[in-house]
């Protein structure tokens, strides 16, 4: 098992970047115990959600790992732990690319602090924003993951229906919309517990720049995953529909453009810039 679990993170090394980032940024933001609730929770409910697709179809709706292929890879209850370990950076960047658009931003040059409130934190139109920005991600991961055999990911799963996106059903597209929902809403409710019975929320480190490393670090995972789907269509390799696969990459550039711009205009917005003064003081509430 140990054998495995270092093959997973020594062969899948994109995941372990992402990982090692995430806890970067969560620790920064939110704290160390948060940070560790943050893993174990997410974690627990994919593996979950992906336990009964395989067995049951629901959430994700029916899909089929192969193992063969899997077989140097750490698996649990008949899932990837790299495939579920993902959830845990995929929600909590979404969710922190949330919050960099629905509060405000202190900027000084280059130095961009995100001013986040608990109120704003725990919002509601926050919760869902995060739940679907990681939706967004999953409409550039899937499809290109579902192409796994013709590059480095190998060809680990398929669906035995597949669905008109790219061969991704809708189900699963509303699986991980309610998965990461359950998440946010999960750590939610353990951030407004330790609040009650510690006095203290989340706390910003306030390093130059903070602000940007949650929508940097969002548009680089969409951006890896898109880099690879194009790179795939131009390959032309045997067996591929390369104009299938080209239209996949154009559309997945389509998806991504309107957000991107917008997190840009996000940084232009002069409504959006506060005094450092009320980036301290809200910060000091959390």
């Amino acid at each position: 098992m140990f054998e495995q679990l270092i093959w997973s993170f020594t062969h899948r090394p994109y995941v372990t970047l992402f990982m090692l980032f995430f806890l970067l940024l969560s620790w920064l933001e939110q704290g160390r115990t948060r940070t560790i609730l943050w893993v174990a929770s997410s974690y627990a409910i994919a593996l979950v959600a992906e336990w009964g697709s395989i067995n049951h179809g629901i959430p994700f709706g029916v899909y089929t790992y192969h193992y063969d292929a899997l077989s140097r890879d750490l698996v649990i209850l008949g899932v990837p732990f790299f495939d579920t370990l993902s959830f845990s950076f995929l929600s909590y960047v979404s969710f922190s690319f949330a919050q960099f658009f629905m509060s405000p931003l202190s900027i000084r040059g280059c130095d961009v602090q995100r001013v986040t409130s608990p109120e704003i934190r725990r919002a509601w139109p926050t919760v869902l924003l995060g739940a679907f920005l990681m939706v967004v991600v999953d409409l550039i991961v899937d499809p290109v993951a579902n192409l796994g055999a013709y590059w480095f990911l190998g060809n680990i799963y398929h669906y035995p229906n597949p669905g008109v996106h790219f061969g991704v059903t809708f189900a699963n597209y509303c699986g991980w919309f309610m998965v990461a929902l359950a998440t946010i809403l999960v750590n939610r409710w353990i951030d407004a517990w330790l609040d009650r019975h510690q006095g203290t929320g989340p706390r910003l480190a306030g390093f130059p720049g903070q602000g940007l490393f949650a929508p940097l670090f969002w548009a680089g995972i969409v951006l890896f995953q898109l880099g690879v789907t194009w790179w795939v269509a131009l390959s032309d390799q045997p067996g591929l529909d390369g104009a299938r696969t080209l239209l996949q990459a154009v559309t997945g550039s389509y998806i991504l453009a309107p957000i991107l711009v917008l997190a840009v205009i996000q940084l232009a917005k002069p409504s959006n810039r506060v005094a450092p003064d009320a980036q301290l003081a809200a910060i000091e509430q959390g």
